[in-house]
């Protein structure tokens, strides 16, 4: 099906930078990347999403995926404040691409500048992401719909507890729309140890403007003694919010800020701006 309007989307989730990985605590970087595949109620059909997000432990994304041959590319900038150090993500790439109509395939990875009072920034890769969602229910044709997103985690750097660079996570997610506004749950599991579950509402503020909030709670399954001695919590929570704007039919700019709600610890984030702009690639399959 063929999509000429656009309707963008963005979640934002308090989210901490690659440096402070490595805890045992399972960090995980996650995005959403969901379109709205049915129209929202007087606002045009969705062709391109990516207005990604970034957070702790946790993965959260609807339950809708491309059209064959349909796409998105966001190029993204995010600053990232913990009390002990700074990361600012630029570039940041999150990608998806509709396969069939029930299979999505997906890419997110971040450039990383980190600092740390008095110390010379480091440059780098960070994690890289590589998922494929798999739709078991539309909906835009269910009302409530149903996906599995498998994904490999390729880490920047070897966990420094031992293990392998290549970690696994299995997502699951929900989505409910209703006239101008939907919601979205995702819950799962990282094999570095780390069970989550998050949330966001969407809502539209017009035929080119949406709003969005969310929460999520992520939980290492994994307690090691040093996590213990540096005082890092097991358990997080995370909240945040933005706005998408609709610049054009296939193109649009997002700006979202966040924090961590719960108890802080050196790996928390007090402090996130995200921006950058998402293009929809249409190239529909017959």
């Amino acid at each position: 099906m063929t999509r000429a309007a656009l309707v963008p989307t963005l979640l934002l989730c308090a989210a901490v930078p690659a440096a402070a990985q490595g805890n045992g605590h399972g960090n995980a970087y996650g995005h959403y990347n969901g379109p709205v595949t049915a129209p929202v109620h007087g606002a045009p059909s969705a062709s391109v999403s990516g207005t990604g997000v970034r957070n702790f432990g946790s993965w959260l994304d609807d339950a809708t995926v491309q059209d064959p041959g349909n796409g998105f590319v966001t190029f993204g900038f995010g600053f990232y404040k913990t009390p002990v150090f700074r990361e600012i993500d630029f570039p940041s790439l999150d990608s998806g691409f509709g396969v069939t109509k029930t299979l999505q395939l997906g890419m997110s990875l971040p450039y990383a500048h980190a600092s740390v009072p008095g110390a010379a920034t480091s440059h780098g890769l960070g994690d890289v992401y590589l998922n494929a969602k798999y739709q078991l229910r539309a909906p835009s044709t269910a009302h409530t719909g149903l996906a599995v997103i498998p994904m490999l985690e390729v880490l920047s750097v070897a966990p420094p507890a031992g293990g392998s660079r290549l970690q696994w996570a299995l997502p699951v997610s929900l989505e409910r729309q209703f006239d101008h506004w939907r919601a979205m749950g995702t819950g799962g599991y990282f094999s570095r140890g780390a069970v989550f579950g998050a949330g966001a509402i969407e809502a539209e503020l017009s035929n080119r403007a949406w709003l969005t909030g969310s929460l999520g709670w992520s939980y290492s399954t994994r307690h090691d003694d040093l996590s213990t001695a540096l005082g890092y919590h097991r358990g997080r929570v995370d909240a945040g919010g933005g706005v998408t704007y609709a610049v054009g039919s296939r193109m649009a700019v997002y700006g979202s800020v966040g924090r961590t709600l719960s108890a802080h610890d050196a790996n928390s984030a007090s402090f996130i701006f995200t921006t950058g702009v998402s293009f929809g690639l249409e190239h529909p399959i017959h």
